[in-house]
């Protein structure tokens, strides 16, 4: 794994109520916010912050940044069941940002992710972000070892 010198930094709100490239169920949010389909390159997640904008109607929200794809569950009860049981201890669980407490995040400084990020949330919030990812050019079995883990260990669609 080598460091290829390129950061990009990530800064949006997710302000849709169906964002494209999303699944909801069971009150919750998935919204793809990067994709890059290049093979032997990894993005490592250095910092996750909350970018919340200058206004009184601005709400700061919990949200959490994940590896899996929206697409990989096969309908919004199969993701809703995902959401509420096993999604806080999902190997593609990058990081999350909550603003009620003093050390407001948690970020798996290890985590590469190969080919996506997208942001987990409740309905009805909106998550603003800032996340800065650092780019790796990885070896093909680099590439296989992260995507095993970012899938955690399955070699299956989620819901088949």
């Amino acid at each position: 794994m080598k460091r290829t010198g390129r950061r990009l930094t990530l800064s949006n709100d997710i302000n849709n109520i169906t964002p494209p490239k999303s699944i909801s169920g069971s009150a919750f949010t998935l919204a793809t916010i990067f994709e890059d389909d290049r093979e032997n390159y990894g993005w490592k997640i250095v910092d996750i912050k909350q970018l919340l904008p200058i206004s009184n109607t601005a709400r700061a929200s919990n949200w959490a940044l994940m590896s899996v794809r929206p697409d990989s569950f096969v309908d919004g009860t199969v993701f809703g069941n995902w959401a509420v049981n096993r999604q806080p201890f999902d190997n593609s669980l990058i990081g999350t940002f909550l603003y009620s407490i003093g050390d407001n995040y948690s970020l798996r400084t290890e985590h590469v992710a190969t080919n996506h990020l997208s942001m987990f949330f409740n309905d009805g919030e909106i998550p603003y972000y800032n996340i800065t990812l650092e780019e790796y050019l990885i070896s093909d079995i680099e590439e296989i070892m992260f995507k095993i883990k970012e899938t955690s260990q399955s070699l299956n669609q989620i819901g088949e």
